[in-house]
């Protein structure tokens, strides 16, 4: 019984009649018009989620590098392409030793609009999401779908800063202060903010 429940646990779950994951999940595929998704993080750490025609544009994108953005959802029918971006405040994707992302963007697959389904070939590992979708029109009946998978790293189990030390507040203050700043300048096309790396920034604090 209690293996399987664990089994249970660790399965991603489906979101029927819905193109979005509840908030905080990541989306793990996409099944005949309907998110597939999984755990991933606390809601309370996931922020600024936002539909956009490809993540590389969400407001939070440039100021954490992308390191911070992952797929919630997907809107794909014969009149929208569209992809729900969110920003994680739990998370961030991992760089080997030479500052590179761990990403790489599987091969374009042609799909259907009629009842579309998106698959991750092979399968997303636990500590891997989906970072960004490109869609493109092949015709009326097919779109071309590529996606970019990123390992990432968890960096706290949960967003109530009454529960953190000085040094993670101090951490968690810096990127809330990037994210109000990306709030205020949100009518601008290109908000004119350092993109710093979080940890140098307490480094010199």
């Amino acid at each position: 019984m209690i293996g399987k429940l664990l089994i249970a646990l660790v399965l991603p779950t489906v979101s029927l009649a819905a193109v979005q994951c509840y908030v905080g999940q990541k989306l793990f595929s996409f099944e005949s018009s309907n998110a597939v998704c999984a755990k991933f993080i606390p809601y309370t750490c996931a922020v600024q989620c936002e539909w956009r025609r490809q993540c590389n544009e969400h407001s939070a994108f440039s100021v954490f590098r992308g390191r911070r953005t992952f797929v919630s959802g997907v809107l794909l029918n014969s009149k929208s392409l569209m992809v729900l971006c969110c920003a994680s405040l739990a998370t961030r994707v991992e760089t080997d030793s030479a500052g590179r992302e761990k990403c790489i963007w599987r091969e374009k697959e042609s799909i259907a609009v009629l009842g579309p389904s998106i698959r991750t070939n092979p399968v997303l590992a636990p500590n891997h999401y989906i970072r960004d979708v490109k869609m493109d029109r092949d015709g009326s009946s097919r779109v071309d779908v590529a996606l970019e998978i990123c390992q990432y790293q968890s960096e706290r189990d949960h967003c109530n800063v009454e529960q953190m030390t000085d040094i993670e507040k101090r951490r968690f203050s810096i990127i809330q202060s990037k994210l109000q700043k990306v709030e205020n300048l949100s009518s601008t096309t290109s908000p004119d903010i350092k993109s710093s790396d979080e940890d140098d920034l307490v480094r010199q604090s």
